[in-house]
C-alpha cells in the first residue's frame, strides 16, 4: 500500500505494521494499520469518533491490557526495537509517555506533586530538575501555583498540568489524546502553541484530535482512520486541501442520509404532549472572568425540526446548550421559548416548560435497571408525593402502573423493551446512550437537547443512533437540537446547521449550504501554515484496494 513502509525506514523514530487489535477476544478495533512517525516530527491521526485512534495510542504506549484489548497482529517498533507486547511501564522506560483524553490529573495533589508523580522513572536528581525548568518555562502559570491543589486548577491549566507531567520524563515521544476537548478557544490556541514548542525542543508527538483544523497546521503529515482502517493518509498540507478528507469531516454519508430519508418517512405517531415553540437565542455572549466562551450568537431552532450545532473544540457549543438550559447566565443577549424570556429561570423552571436534554458523559443510574431510570425521567410528571409513594397507597401504586405504560412506549419506540429490566450497567455502551435518550423522551418534552449523543460509539452503534433520533423526530414531532463532532452523522439527521468558531457565529443554514462553505472549510480544515500549491494528492487505502 502506497505511503507504508515495509521494509524500515531508519529514519523513523516509530513504525507501525500492520497492527490490529481486538477486545475480549472478539470485537476488532484496528484492522491493518500502518503509519510511521519520524524523529522530530508532529504526525495528527484524525477520524470520527469509534474510528480507533485512541485505541491505536493505547497500543503504542502499551495500555490495552487496562482497558480489555491486546495488539494480535503486526509489529510496533521503536527505535527498531518490537515493543508490541511490552506493557506500560516498558513504554516509558523507552521513552514513550501518552497524555491520556480528559486531563487526568490527581486532583487533591499539588502542582509540584503531580509533577514529581511523572519524574518516578527518573532516577537523575539533574535530569528531574532539566524537566521541571522547562516545564515552567512552557507553562509559567504552573509556577506560579505549584503549591496549589490540581483540583482547584481551570480546565486549561489541568491540561497544561497533565502534559507537563508527561514531560517530566523526557518522553522521546508524546502521545496526545485529545488536548484541546473542552477547552475555550483562547485555551486551544496556547495548547497549540506549546506543542509546536514541544516539537522544536525535540520531542516527536502523536497527536488525536477532533479539532482537525488545529491538528493540521502544527502537523507535519496526518493519517485519517475509519472504522478501525486508515483510509487517508499523506502531509498535512495535502490533506488539509483534500476533498476527501471535507467529505468526511463536513458529512456526505450514504447511511446517515438512507436514515435522513426513514426520518421523513410519514408515521402513526402518538404525537408529542405540548405543542412545540420556537426557541431563539438573540446575540448571546457569555464570559467567564476576562475569557470569552461565545461572542454576538443568534439563531433561531424552528418547531418541529432537527438544528445541529457543529464546531471545533472550544468553539462554544456546549456553552450555548448551557445558557438554553438555565446553567449559564448570557452576560448578554436573550434567549425566548415562544414568547416566554428564558434568561433568569433556574434548569428545573426551564424543564417545565419543556425543554429537556441529555450530556455528553453518560448520567444514568448503573445499578438500578432500565425501567427504573425511565421512570426516573418521569418524576416532574409524578403527582404522588413522597409518603404515599413510600407507604404503597393505592393512588400511587395507580400512578406507577400509568407511567411504566409511558416508559413502556418509550422503550419500544427506541428498542429497549428486552432490556427494561437489566441493570444499566450490564448493557452495551451503545445501549445505555439510546436509555439516556430514552429518560430525557419520558419527560415528554417539546424541545430535545442532545450534548454528543454518539460520543465513543463505533459505527454500528453510531447508525444505530441515527435511526433512533429520526425515529423520535418522525414519531413525536419535537424539536431537536443536537451537538456533535460526527458531521457526517450530523449532515444526516439535520434541518439546520448552525456552526461556531472561536465562540462566534461563522455560518447558518442548510446542510448543503454549510458543507460547502469556506469559512466552515477553514474552521474545521484551515490550512494555516500549509499553503503549498504543488503537493500530490493524499493516498487513499480505498483507491490501492
Amino acid at each position: 500500500m502506497p505511503g507504508q513502509s515495509r521494509e524500515g525506514d531508519a529514519s523513523a523514530l516509530l513504525e507501525v505494521r500492520d497492527v490490529g487489535v481486538s477486545y475480549a477476544g472478539a470485537l476488532r478495533a484496528l484492522r491493518g494499520v500502518s503509519m510511521s512517525v519520524p524523529r522530530g516530527t508532529v504526525v495528527a491521526v484524525l477520524g470520527a469518533n469509534g474510528a480507533g485512534k485512541s485505541t491505536l495510542l493505547r497500543a503504542i504506549s502499551g495500555t490495552l491490557p487496562l482497558q480489555g484489548g491486546a495488539a494480535d497482529e503486526g509489529q510496533i517498533l521503536f527505535e527498531g526495537r518490537d515493543i508490541r507486547d511490552a506493557g506500560p511501564a516498558e513504554a516509558v522506560r523507552a521513552g514513550i509517555v501518552q497524555v491520556p483524553e480528559g486531563r487526568r490529573i490527581f486532583g487533591e495533589l499539588t502542582v509540584e506533586e503531580n509533577l514529581r508523580a511523572g519524574a518516578m522513572t527518573v532516577r537523575s536528581a539533574a535530569a528531574r530538575r532539566r524537566a521541571s525548568d522547562r516545564v515552567f518555562e512552557l507553562f509559567p502559570l504552573l509556577q506560579e501555583r505549584r503549591r496549589q491543589r490540581a483540583v482547584l486548577l481551570s480546565g486549561g491549566e489541568q491540561q497544561m498540568l497533565a502534559i507537563g507531567r508527561a514531560l517530566m520524563s523526557e518522553p522521546k515521544l508524546l502521545l496526545l489524546d485529545e488536548p484541546s476537548l473542552g477547552l475555550a478557544p483562547q485555551v486551544v490556541e496556547r495548547i497549540a502553541e506549546v506543542i509546536s514548542e514541544i516539537n522544536e525542543q525535540g520531542t516527536s508527538v502523536v497527536l488525536v484530535e477532533q479539532n482537525a483544523a488545529m491538528a493540521l497546521d502544527i502537523a507535519e503529515s496526518a493519517y485519517v482512520l475509519e472504522v478501525g482502517e486508515v483510509a487517508l493518509y499523506g502531509s498535512a498540507a495535502e490533506l488539509s486541501r483534500s476533498s476527501e478528507v471535507q467529505e468526511r469531516y463536513l458529512g456526505g454519508s450514504v447511511s446517515t442520509a438512507d436514515v435522513a430519508a426513514a426520518a421523513d418517512t410519514p408515521r402513526a405517531a402518538p404525537g408529542a404532549s405540548r405543542e412545540s415553540l420556537a426557541l431563539t437565542a438573540e446575540g448571546l455572549t457569555v464570559r467567564f472572568g476576562g475569557i470569552t466562551a461565545i461572542e454576538d450568537v443568534s439563531f433561531t431552532v424552528e418547531p418541529g425540526t432537527v438544528h445541529a450545532f457543529i464546531g471545533p473544540n472550544g468553539a462554544g457549543k456546549s456553552t450555548t446548550l448551557n445558557v438554553l438550559t438555565g446553567i449559564y447566565a448570557p452576560t448578554e443577549g436573550d434567549v425566548h421559548y415562544g414568547d416566554r424570556s428564558l434568561i433568569g429561570l433556574r434548569p428545573h423552571r426551564i424543564a417545565e416548560l419543556g425543554i429537556s436534554r441529555t450530556f455528553q458523559n453518560l448520567a444514568l443510574s448503573p445499578t438500578a435497571t432500565v425501567e427504573d431510570n425511565l421512570l426516573l425521567g418521569r418524576h416532574r410528571l409524578t403527582k404522588a408525593g413522597f409518603v404515599s409513594a413510600g407507604l404503597g397507597l393505592p393512588a400511587a401504586r395507580r400512578e406507577r402502573a400509568e407511567q411504566a405504560v409511558r416508559v413502556r412506549e418509550v422503550a419500544g419506540l427506541l428498542e429497549l423493551e428486552e432490556h427494561l429490566h437489566r441493570r444499566v450497567a450490564e448493557l452495551s455502551y451503545g445501549n445505555r446512550k439510546r436509555v439516556e435518550l430514552a429518560r430525557a423522551l419520558c419527560a415528554e418534552p417539546a424541545v430535545l437537547l442532545l450534548d454528543e449523543p454518539v460520543a465513543g460509539m463505533n459505527s454500528g452503534e453510531t447508525e444505530r443512533m441515527a435511526k433512533a433520533i429520526g425515529d423520535v423526530r418522525s414519531e413525536l414531532g419535537i424539536s431537536i437540537v443536537l451537538v456533535e463532532h460526527d458531521m457526517a452523522f450530523v449532515m444526516g439527521l439535520a434541518d439546520r446547521v448552525t456552526v461556531l468558531d472561536f465562540g462566534r457565529r461563522i455560518a447558518d443554514g442548510s446542510p448543503a449550504e454549510v458543507r460547502n462553505d469556506p469559512a466552515v472549510i477553514q474552521a474545521y480544515l484551515g490550512v494555516g501554515k500549509h499553503d503549498a500549491a504543488d503537493e500530490p494528492a493524499p493516498e487513499s487505502q480505498e483507491a490501492d484496494a
